[in-house]
């Protein structure tokens, strides 16, 4: 009968599916998000009949390859390295050639499918319903993602997009591997570089942003007909902060992700540089606190 199961059905129904189990490290997971975007229905439409700004990341570079076909002059902005959260060097250049934060040129921009360059201030006025700004976030938790703002005015880029949208009506996604699961955004919310004695690295608020969180776990259901579940993350000897996961569906699908898994498994980011401490940028200056 229709809504009910028996004991047999239900060792039927196993015994038809199939498993695989994947690692997958930041980079990959990455890689692996950003395959599925290009398939996402709200990026298509953007990038085929619209604008998409794309907010340059870890993640995102990953994407805007996929778009462009090329390399990025380059890829991040703010930066957590092994001594703590810092600024690119190249991108540090960039914005103290800039006039101000509404002249700062540096996101990726489509407009008709077509690479455009556009200052911040200029391309958030222009952008309307079914345009797509991507921002990928530093922490999610399950419900909310959060965003790191190096910025000296506490803003940032991305809290120009969060304060235009509501008026404006474009779309924000926010692509995002699992190894960021925080416990409560909101609780991280409480971060404030006024109150520091001591830093690893630059003094960073933490802000709260609003939008379609896209994990790996999106991905796989997106570009698949299968149910994907974390089930470990961490590792070693090169594998920290990946995640495992095992996904099930019918063979066939479990087939063709085995064959997919081949686009993902090493890729890698390219090398950058960051500043001496103490550097230019504004942030590291303005609070007085005990540089570690």
């Amino acid at each position: 009968m229709p809504g009910t199961t028996s004991g047999r059905g239900c060792e039927e129904d196993v015994s038809m599916s199939k498993a695989i189990q994947l690692t997958l490290t930041p980079s990959e997971s990455k890689k692996l998000i950003s395959l599925a975007l290009m398939r996402h229905e709200k990026i298509a439409r953007a990038l085929k009949d619209g604008i998409l700004a794309i907010h340059p990341s870890s993640t995102t570079y990953f994407l805007y390859k996929e778009i462009a076909r090329k390399e990025p002059d380059a890829f991040v902005c703010g930066v957590v390295v092994k001594r703590g959260t810092c600024i690119c060097n190249e991108m540090l250049q960039k914005i103290k050639n800039s006039e101000s934060s509404r002249s700062f040129r540096f996101l990726w921009v489509f407009k008709n499918g077509k690479e455009i360059e556009m200052d911040v201030g200029n391309l958030i006025e222009e952008m309307g319903e079914g345009d797509v700004y991507v921002k990928a976030p530093n922490a999610i938790d399950g419900r909310s993602a959060g965003v790191l703002i190096g910025s000296p005015d506490g803003i940032g880029t991305a809290g120009r997009f969060v304060s235009a949208r509501g008026s404006k009506n474009f779309h924000i996604i926010l692509p995002c591997g699992i190894e960021k699961m925080i416990p409560s955004v909101d609780l991280a919310l409480k971060a404030s570089p006024e109150k520091l004695k001591y830093s690893m690295g630059m003094p960073v608020y933490v802000r709260k942003i609003d939008g379609e969180i896209f994990t790996e776990v999106d991905a796989f259901e997106l570009l698949f007909d299968v149910e994907a579940i974390p089930v470990a993350s961490g590792g070693l000897k090169g594998a920290e902060g990946s995640v495992t996961f095992y996904i099930e569906g019918d063979e066939a699908e479990i087939d063709r992700i085995k064959e997919f898994a081949g686009r993902v498994k090493g890729a890698e980011l390219p090398d950058f540089a960051i500043p001496s401490c103490p550097c230019e940028w504004n942030t590291c200056s303005k609070y007085g606190f005990e540089l570690l």
